[in-house]
């Protein structure tokens, strides 16, 4: 086994024992026009069956839930049964429990994290790797070296993290603190803080006053800067988690601090109501609908959508600055119907749409926005 770079994400995986046929043996193959699919409604016999396992941390949490939410939606219409795996524990579990899914017939693996030893685990088993990239460019090219490796799709964090830090200074904050995970565990948080750090750096008139990195420790470090700096006036959050608004409240922060963070959680419209959320960023389970989209390309006919795995694929979140845009999100984004519905998925697939190629992600990429989901599904919705 190739030595464990990094770990981004500590993944447990908990696998059912069905097995079912691979993808050599019940791809679509050359006859894949003959296929007759009505994409509005589930298809049981025209597609093979397929097992594919997504990974993420829990799909008790707002963006966990979204994704859950969205394979479901799909999984009739393209015959996929889904294994959702909530990950924990350390890395050696991990690794061990990795090496064991690969025997329990998964098809394909989408995961929020990847690594070599990961691939290793998995031998032949095809890995798109979702809304987080790899830890830096070393790990990144030697999983390019893996044939199972079909690369990583994930939003643009650094621009994410910039767009937080202008959204609080254009609301009148100049006094920041700026909280995160351990650094080295995670591009995606590390690209969000540098991000940040870069256009407060920017501003003479603009301060960044600490900052403070521990995923566990989050509410104790508003609450140290709470004590340290009662000059602050605006707070981000690489990671949107209750906790943070919690402590927020519970320091006495509502209605003197701006908040900025990433991921749509339970109180997010409750601070936006209050204006002390002063921007936030979600709907990557979007992402997630793409990355299934890839996995299903090389599945179908062996199409690799990503031509250079060693570059990640990047999407842009969906931002989000007041009440009233949060209300839109809640409408066309957090609903039953989710942000690309089964027809514009299965145009993301060259068995079904020879024009499918990198070039056509790429432009869904550019196009993703609010508004361009209120046109895409303006019909779908009562106006």
């Amino acid at each position: 086994m190739k030595k464990l770079i990094a770990v981004i994400l500590i993944l447990v995986i908990v696998i059912s024992m069905t097995g079912c046929k691979g993808a050599s043996e019940s791809g679509l193959g050359k006859d894949r026009k003959d296929f007759k699919v009505d994409w509005e409604g589930p298809v049981k016999e025209n597609l093979p069956r397929y097992k594919i396992g997504l990974v993420y941390a829990q799909f008790t949490d707002k963006l966990g839930s979204q994704m859950q939410n969205a394979m479901k939606y799909l999984a009739d219409a393209f015959n996929v049964e889904f294994s959702y795996i909530e990950s924990g524990g350390d890395a050696e579990q991990t690794l061990k429990i990795m090496e064991s899914a690969a025997q329990t017939g998964l098809d394909g693996v989408l995961m929020v994290g990847g690594t070599p030893a990961i691939l290793d685990a998995l031998g032949d088993i095809p890995l798109v790797t979702i809304q987080a990239e790899p830890t830096n460019d070393e790990v990144a090219a030697e999983m390019s070296t893996y044939d199972n490796y079909l690369g990583a799709v994930c939003e643009n964090d650094y621009d994410v993290g910039y767009r937080a830090a202008e959204a609080l200074y254009k609301q009148g904050a100049r006094k920041f603190g700026l909280l995160g995970i351990t650094k080295g565990l995670s591009k995606t948080h590390d690209q969000r803080a540098k991000a940040f750090v870069d256009f407060v750096s920017k501003q003479e008139d603009a301060e960044l006053l600490a900052e403070d990195y521990s995923l566990a420790k989050l509410a104790e470090g508003i609450t140290a800067f709470a004590a340290s700096f009662p000059e602050m006036d605006g707070l981000f959050s690489t990671i949107g988690m209750e906790s943070a608004y919690q402590a927020m409240r519970t320091e006495g922060l509502t209605g003197k601090v701006k908040f900025a963070t990433i991921d749509i959680s339970e109180s997010t419209g409750d601070y936006f109501e209050s204006g002390d959320l002063a921007w936030i960023a979600g709907g990557q389970y979007g992402t997630t609908m793409v990355g299934f989209a890839i996995l299903y390309n090389y599945l179908a006919d062996g199409t690799r959508i990503i031509p250079d795995t060693k570059e990640t694929f990047y999407r842009p979140f969906l931002e989000i600055s007041s009440l009233k845009e949060f209300e839109t999100y809640v409408k066309y984004v957090d609903s039953e119907i989710p942000v690309y519905s089964i027809g514009e998925v299965a145009n993301m697939i060259h068995a079904f749409n020879e024009d499918a190629d990198f070039e056509y992600f790429q432009k869904l990429a550019e196009d993703y926005s609010m508004e361009d989901i209120k046109t895409r599904h303006a019909e779908l919705f009562d106006e």
